[in-house]
């Protein structure tokens, strides 16, 4: 069992991710921190809480985190998964959301672990992630593997041409934490517009007759028609079945500038060659076998 701390900004591909994540045993979730990006920061801490009550764990804590970008200004949100960011499913009343701001909760359970003994997940904005290494330089070197989804290194982005929405929401924070020297995998949008999801796959949540197979039923129904990709769930899978995912060694570089680039990244498949931070990026999946993964550890929830 890994302890595993996952970043987010739920959204409804969070939401499967963390049900994938609360189903699979190899995971010692110690935490969850959030940060505004698909839905303002008070919404994301709700809505993680939310799912996490409904996959049986509310001993898992929820950090809420930043609540606009490095550089300052609004939140960058869409309303891709609706206002309430789960696509109008009413999941109940959550319970409380822990203490303490997430940056902080990060740097404090990165320290307070053996080196390499947490994997982080990031798939959100990297705000909170960047506020830890601001605040205490070199902790996200302490994370065993730093699983990032955001990017778009050879395909076009989803936010603006060229930038993923993940990266465009805070360039900066991603090139801070890209250049953390953490051992990062990188699951930009190469990878995850392979991890496709089909009608049938989504009809058969609701055959599990459990409060979580009928959630993810509800919230896929609202969300597939739009963006029928399962972005988030990626990196988590990698934790569980790196072997589903094709890795290559990448050199990457954010552009920060305001403007239309904002969040553009630069890839160096040619590592020789290039520039820029070394990463490990996802360029291909096993897409059948993903989703017969999300979809077992998904029937394990109540």
């Amino acid at each position: 069992m890994r302890a595993t701390i996952i970043d987010c900004d739920p959204g409804i591909d969070d939401a499967l991710a963390l049900l994938l994540a609360a189903g699979s045993p190899e995971l010692d979730l110690l935490a969850v921190t959030t940060v505004a990006g698909n839905r303002p920061a008070p919404v994301t801490a709700r809505n993680a809480r939310q799912i996490l009550d409904l996959a049986g764990r509310p001993q898992v804590p929820v950090h809420a985190g930043a609540e606009r970008p490095l550089a300052g200004g609004a939140p960058r949100c869409n309303l891709v998964h609706g206002e309430d960011g789960l696509g109008g499913v009413d999941l109940g009343q959550p319970g409380a959301i822990a203490a303490g701001h997430a940056a902080i909760a990060l740097v404090d359970m990165l320290r307070q672990h053996s080196p390499a003994s947490i994997d982080l997940v990031a798939m959100g904005p990297l705000t909170n992630l960047a506020l830890a290494e601001l605040l205490s330089p070199g902790v996200l070197q302490r994370a065993g593997r730093l699983a990032i989804m955001g990017g778009a290194l050879r395909v076009p982005g989803n936010i603006r041409p060229a930038a993923e929405f993940n990266f465009y929401a805070d360039a900066l924070a991603a090139d801070i934490v890209l250049r953390s020297g953490a051992a990062i995998s990188l699951f930009a949008l190469d990878v995850t517009h392979q991890a496709i999801m089909s009608p049938p796959w989504i009809a058969s949540f609701a055959g599990l007759d459990s409060r979580s197979g009928n959630a993810a039923a509800a919230m896929l129904q609202a969300y597939a028609a739009m963006d029928p990709l399962l972005h988030d769930v990626c990196p988590v899978a990698y934790l569980l079945r790196p072997q589903l995912f094709d890795m290559q060694p990448c050199r990457v570089q954010v552009d920060v500038r305001a403007g239309t680039s904002e969040g553009y990244v630069l890839a160096h498949f040619d590592v020789a060659a290039g520039a820029g931070p070394m990463v490990q990026a996802a360029t291909g999946v096993d897409n059948p076998a993903l989703l017969a993964l999300v979809f077992e550890r998904i029937a394990r929830l109540p």
